[in-house]
Parts: structure tokens; sequence; C-alpha cells
């Protein structure tokens, strides 16, 4: 009795796959480009991703070590975070250096504002609890909330 194509049931490896071509794809190669890279032969690569043949674990690594990723195995609950880290991570390798520097000088600006934000609503509360009459212990006790709230802003 043949087997229809239809009712093939899906194989785990089939979504890493899916994965895998999409890489590809995005880094703009060819199969046989890929292959060449990571010597190998064009009809193994196109056998693996018309997935007629699962790939061993060496052959996939060897693949993708060529366009610059690696395997990782995370817990299934954080999938959908590490999907998004492949992509922001996919989007960054195709910046230029000079966009690249951009970005970080960016970030980091936005860090020190941050920063400045908090130590300025740190020295506001701090004068605001010094003219009140609460007393010295809860005067003390307000001012290691604080300092634990925005600790590290020195």
């Amino acid at each position: 009795m043949a087997i229809n194509a239809e009712s093939k049931p899906a194989r785990l490896s089939d979504a890493l796959i899916d994965d895998f071509i999409k890489v590809r794809k995005y880094k703009r190669m060819s199969q046989a480009e890929l292959a060449k890279k990571s010597g190998l032969h064009q009809a193994a690569v196109g056998r693996i991703e018309n997935k007629s043949t699962d790939p061993r674990l060496e052959t996939l690594m060897k693949m993708l070590n060529t366009m610059g990723y690696t395997l990782t195995v995370i817990p299934a609950f954080f999938e959908p975070e590490h999907a998004t880290t492949l992509e922001i991570n996919g989007v960054m390798e195709s910046l230029s250096d000079e966009s690249l520097k951009r970005i970080k000088a960016y970030a980091d600006a936005l860090y020190e504002e941050e920063l400045k934000r908090k130590q300025e609503a740190f020295e506001k509360l701090m004068s605001l609890a010094k003219p009140m009459d609460i007393g010295d212990d809860y005067k003390a006790i307000l001012e290691e909330e604080l300092i634990r709230k925005y600790e590290g802003l020195d």
C-alpha cells in the first residue's frame, strides 16, 4: 500500500529545515553556493531542503556555520522570544558598521537619559523627604528604600 504524500506525518525536523531554508534565502545564498562553501554536494543540500532525507547534525552544523549561524537548544517556553532574537540578529548582520555604530550611540544615549531621569527623581524625592517631620527612623527607612530602588545610578 502506497502512502499518500498528504498523509505523511510531519517530522520534528520539518520545522527546523523550514527555518534553515529561510536563513539560506535571507543570506541570499543558492543551494549550490552553500554546498560549495560548506564542502557538500548541491544534491545533498537539495535532498535536505526538500525533506527527502534527514540531515546528520554534523552536516546541519556545517551548513549553518557557513552562513554564520549556529544551532542552539532552548526550552520550548522561550521559543517566541528566541524567534524574535533570530530575526533581530539577522537584521543586525545585514547592517553596515556605520549603521551599527549609530544604533549603539543612540542606545547609549537612551540609557544615559534614563539614568539621568532616575537620578533626578531620586534627588527630588530625597529633597522632599528632608523637610518632613517624620522622625529620623522613618527618614532612614525611606532613604534605604529609595537607595535600593535607584541603586547603581552613580
